[in-house]
């Protein structure tokens, strides 16, 4: 959902006459009038505009890309109990008491119940990390047609846009397509589910995210999320899980 706001709403009023000084030029320009020079450029307008949105609602969803695997005979019957069982290498790590936490809160929903170990039907173990690496993006913009040229257009010739006219008919300039790499974070979570007695793992699920700018910690709530989202999920058929994005308490 766009959430626009009072510098949106003034962009846009913005946008508005200045089309309207566009008309108003090219009838000058019709009468062999040269048209103002002090518009505002549209191009930057537009630029504007979409940082509004961009700040508003592009980062309004996470998205998680979900697998999980079962063995076949598992029915997910009660009784549901289940322990923690971390690793050597986890024990009094503090951010991995804080996903476990998280993790209990996603196994309550499903009527999980967290016991003393000797208690437990099943043993529950996470394993988590973070690499970084390239993403590649594609990226859309608009060149300005206030810009004064000249420009050569694959669609009506030579022109300089600060007229708006060139020789050869009106200034255009098609939207303009760019990709590029830029430096990302491949988040993972994996939760593994083995039965305490015979240690006969039954269900295993990966959540993962690649994200600009992302940390673990800051995208763990959507990965435990995501890898509970229709739990248990069917066997090997991969999924994208879109969340919405949690606003920070005021």
């Amino acid at each position: 959902m766009w959430q626009w706001g009072k510098a949106g709403a003034r962009i846009v009023g913005w946008l508005g006459r200045r089309w309207q000084a566009q008309d108003s030029d090219r009838a000058q320009a019709a009468l062999g009038k040269p048209p103002r020079r002090d518009r505002p450029a549209t191009g930057s307008l537009m630029a504007a505009l979409l940082g509004v949105l961009l700040l508003s609602g592009c980062a309004s969803t996470i998205t998680t890309d979900v697998t999980a695997f079962r063995d076949p005979g598992w029915r997910n019957d009660p009784p549901r109990t289940y322990a923690f069982d971390p690793s050597a290498q986890q024990q009094g790590q503090l951010d991995r008491q804080t996903y476990e936490n998280w993790v209990a809160d996603a196994l309550a929903q499903h009527g999980f119940s967290q016991v003393p170990r000797q208690q437990a039907r099943y043993l529950v173990t996470l394993d988590y990390d973070s690499d970084a690496r390239l993403m590649r993006v594609q990226e859309t913009y608009y060149p300005d047609p206030w810009f004064p040229g000249p420009y050569w257009g694959p669609y009506w010739g030579p022109y300089w846009g600060r007229y708006g006219y060139g020789p050869w008919g009106p200034a255009y300039w098609p939207p303009q397509t760019v990709v590029r790499d830029v430096p990302a974070t491949l988040s993972s979570l994996k939760i593994y589910l083995r039965e305490a007695k015979g240690d006969k793992r039954v269900y295993q699920v990966t959540a993962q995210n690649l994200s600009e700018g992302a940390s673990l910690p800051g995208v763990m709530p959507y990965l435990v999320r995501g890898a509970f989202t229709e739990f248990p999920m069917e066997s090997g058929r991969p999924r994208r899980i879109t969340l919405d994005v949690e606003k920070p308490a005021k």
